[in-house]
């Protein structure tokens, strides 16, 4: 149900967006920014319960709370990358995008260098 209502938002947003791109662009811009800022946040308080679910089935599986840490920074960075990229896109400016999304890449690989590290160091151990 949630789903819609955030659906029938970006629906209703639209016309204002597309009538405000054809005269004032940077305001068709800053309003998209602004109906995305609603829908981010909306969408992390609904994820919330979900994200305890995924920790507390982790825990009780015996994962480590830092493996679960970079799953969920991972999927935070995905989704920042896309949509800023997005936005610049929409902002007409595809050299921002991709240097976002380049940005998003180089994220993505900081952030799982550890559980990579941990990979490694478990495979090493099996080799001994």
């Amino acid at each position: 149900m949630e789903l819609l209502k955030l659906a029938a938002l970006c629906a209703a947003c639209l016309t204002p967006v597309v009538l405000l791109r054809k005269r004032t662009p940077e305001q068709a811009l800053v309003l998209t920014a602004a109906i995305l800022a609603v829908v981010l946040g909306r969408c992390l308080a609904l994820a919330a319960p979900a994200v305890e679910e995924l920790r507390t089935l982790f825990d009780r599986a015996g994962v480590d709370s830092a493996h679960v840490s970079i799953l969920l920074r991972t999927l935070a960075a995905a989704l920042v990358t896309r949509l800023c990229a997005d936005l610049c896109r929409d902002g007409g400016s595809q050299a921002l995008a991709s240097a976002v999304e380049t940005a998003g890449a180089v994220a993505v690989l900081v952030i799982t260098l550890p559980l990579v590290r941990a990979v490694v160091e478990l495979l090493l151990g099996y080799t001994r």
